[in-house]
Parts: C-alpha cells; sequence; structure tokens
C-alpha cells in the first residue's frame, strides 16, 4: 500500500488518498465522455462552405439521456445544420455549386442601372425578411445568382430554406398524384417551410410563340403551393423564371394576382444585351 500511494502522490501530486477526486457517478462519467466528443471540431464545412459552431461541422450532438431502467447512456442526435446542409446539396446538385462561396451579392457584378435596381432589392429583401420576392424575364440575366444569394443570407443566418427546381421536381409531383401518401410528402414540406426558393417556376417547354407552355397539372400543382402560402403570410417565398409578369397572369390569373400582391416583383423584357452568359462571344 505504501508503493502504491507513493505512486499516486507522485503522478497526480497529491498528499494522500483523501485527496483523490471521488468516483463518477455514471451520469457525470457520461457527460464528460459526451462533452469530450462535442468539444472535438469536424469538416463537412470542406464540402459545403457551412460552418456551425454549435456542432463544430461534425453534424452530430452527443447528449446524455437516462433510460427507463435508470442507466445513462450517451445518444448522437442530428445538429440543426444537418437541415442547412441537406438544402444546400440539393441547391449543388441542381448545378448552383458552391453556393455560400459563390452566390454572394458581393459577387454580382452590377453596373448597369437595372442591375442595380435588382441588387439593392434582393439585398433589401434579404434583411427586412416580408413578403416574396419574384424575379422574371429574360435568360442569364442573374436571376437565380440574385435568388440564390438571398437564399445564402437566410441559410448563415439560420433559417430553414427548401430549394425547387421546377423542371426537376414538378414531373416527380405530378407522377405521385394517384398516391396521396407519396403527393403529401413531396408537396407539404414545399407548401410549409419557412422559406421556399423556386427556380424557375414553369420551365417546362416552349410553345409555337416562345412562350412558356405549362401543363394544366403543373398549373395545378403551382396554385396549391402557392396558395397555401398566400395564405400564411409569415412563409417567404423567393421565384425565379423565364416567365414575365405577364406571362405568368396568362399562365393562371389566380397565381399571377397572389404572386404579385405578395412579391416585390421585377421582369425583365427579352433583351439579349442583358444576358451574361453571351458577354464576350465574336461573331465571325
Amino acid at each position: 500500500m505504501d508503493i502504491l500511494e507513493a505512486v499516486l502522490k507522485n503522478t497526480l501530486n497529491m498528499e494522500s488518498f483523501s485527496d483523490l477526486p471521488p468516483r463518477l457517478s455514471d451520469e457525470e462519467s457520461e457527460r464528460m465522455k459526451a462533452d469530450a466528443f462535442n468539444d472535438t471540431e469536424g469538416n463537412l464545412n470542406e464540402d459545403d462552405g457551412y460552418s456551425c459552431s454549435i456542432c463544430k461541422n461534425r453534424g452530430i450532438i452527443m447528449k446524455v439521456k437516462q433510460t427507463r431502467s435508470g442507466n445513462w447512456t450517451n445518444v448522437a442526435c442530428d445538429c440543426e445544420c444537418m437541415k442547412i446542409r441537406h438544402t444546400i446539396r440539393m441547391m449543388q446538385r441542381s448545378g448552383l455549386k458552391n453556393i455560400i462561396r459563390d452566390y454572394t451579392f458581393s459577387k454580382f457584378i452590377a453596373t448597369e442601372d437595372w442591375q442595380i435596381t435588382l441588387k439593392e432589392a434582393a439585398k433589401t429583401y434579404s434583411l427586412e425578411k416580408k413578403g416574396w420576392f419574384f424575379i422574371g424575364g429574360q435568360s442569364g440575366a442573374g436571376k437565380t445568382h440574385l435568388c440564390t444569394a438571398i437564399c445564402r443570407e437566410f441559410l448563415l443566418e439560420g433559417m430553414p430554406v427548401k430549394y425547387m427546381l421546377w423542371r426537376d421536381e414538378a414531373p416527380k409531383i405530378k407522377a405521385a398524384v394517384n398516391d396521396a401518401a407519396l403527393y403529401s410528402a413531396w408537396m407539404d414540406p414545399l407548401k410549409k417551410v419557412k422559406v421556399l426558393y423556386i427556380d424557375d417556376l414553369f420551365k417546362t417547354g416552349r410553345g409555337s410563340e416562345d412562350s412558356q407552355k405549362p401543363t394544366a397539372a403543373d398549373v395545378n400543382i403551382a396554385f396549391e403551393i402557392l396558395n397555401f402560402r398566400y395564405n400564411n403570410p409569415d412563409l417567404l417565398t423567393i421565384i425565379s423564371s423565364e416567365c414575365t409578369v405577364n406571362d405568368i397572369i396568362n399562365i393562371d390569373e389566380a397565381i399571377g394576382g397572389r404572386i404579385f400582391e405578395r412579391a416585390k416583383a421585377f421582369s425583365l423584357k427579352p433583351d439579349r444585351s442583358k444576358n451574361f452568359r453571351l458577354k464576350g462571344v465574336t461573331e465571325l
């Protein structure tokens, strides 16, 4: 015993066994384990650019819970940031790569008056967080960039954002129309999420007169989503479309009326000089 005490005194710098810390309870032991795990750094931010101070980019938080038998154990729980990361991944898969780094207001170059107007309106909306926001018309004018920049600001504040690329999501919903459970599973999140971004609304092809020609099913889906959100004004809705205001109204006046009553709306007339994707093209 004298040898053991001497070793402990030397190792722990204690005068006697009475100075040893008391044995930890099971709860205390599990909390120490949880704290040690929660203090470690993860690397999810390397994939999506989003940094979370709560889980330190692990995506998981360890919590201590007591079982029915009275024992204490650690349980792994998803961090709230995983919902945000899911939205970011959806937007990345749609072609919006590195949205946290690339689709910012500072990277939207505004030199023309119309660009300055759009940018300032988008920035104001991202700060005020009221009503809806709509940009329609000319392709390549930066509509998606600005709408995504708004979503980026909301995501960085921890707000739940759902991204709907119309041409990808609408066909899936239409295919599920005869399956009530699956249909609701697709529609309910779109109707009820705090922030919904519909990208390329009614992007379904062109008619003979070079106008968007959505089907009756497309119109029904859009009306169901937007009417629900119209009747719940605390829900924020962002819409980009190649359709102008007049196009939307001609497609369905009830949908157009709801959008343009709620939204800060901008409509760009067809003008290829506004298509930044064509800048630098040399005709020979």
